[in-house]
């Protein structure tokens, strides 16, 4: 039996170095992105997109993962301080290759800022059972409901590597490229 595959780090909050999460929150700002679910791939020590969705008035709820064990211990810490954070954002820890479809809603954002980051040499083996990063992004733009938006952060470390996944992803997927939003690429949902 293999070991959880995990990050044995954590990403603190650096907004002149990976501006992503910070983006995410202002794009869903500026498009008026109110009383929706969300699916966020990578929390950060900060969580800073499930708190403030939980915290600005938006309705919005956010559902994240991390790979990181001190992420998700900062996240035990913030909804433990704070019941309005703990109502409308959930952190789960785990490897996202591993994600059950059958567990997850569907959701109306996703953003698959890290995709191509964190896929580990046995992740799609037999043995481990994982997917790799296009059967990741398959996942969840089958959790994604029609109409709906999936995000991607076009300066990741892995985004060189995601960049022709998400090409391909583009051309076969039922998705159009609505944009870019700062460092985000922005597709919606057919």
């Amino acid at each position: 039996m293999a070991s959880l595959n995990y990050w044995t780090d954590k990403w603190d909050l650096h907004v002149d170095i990976c501006p992503c999460d910070v983006h995410v929150n202002d794009w869903l700002a500026e498009q008026k992105i109110t009383n929706k679910l969300i699916y966020h791939f990578g929390t950060g020590t900060h969580h800073v997109v499930g708190k403030e969705q939980a915290e600005n008035g938006s309705g919005n709820m956010v559902f994240g993962i991390t790979a990181s064990i001190e992420e998700y211990e900062a996240y035990i810490k913030l909804v433990a301080g704070n019941s309005r954070v703990a109502k409308n954002y959930v952190a789960y820890f785990g490897d996202i290759y591993l994600t059950n479809p059958k567990l997850l809603p569907d959701f109306d954002v996703v953003t698959m800022v890290h995709l191509c980051e964190f896929f580990f040499p046995n992740t799609a083996s037999a043995e481990y059972g994982g997917v790799d990063d296009r059967g990741v992004l398959d996942i969840f733009t089958a959790k994604t409901r029609p109409g709906g938006h999936i995000l991607f952060y076009t300066k990741s470390i892995g985004f060189e590597k995601a960049r022709p996944i998400v090409e391909r992803w583009e051309k076969e997927a039922n998705v159009t490229r609505v944009g870019e939003f700062k460092t985000l690429a922005v597709y919606r949902k057919g």
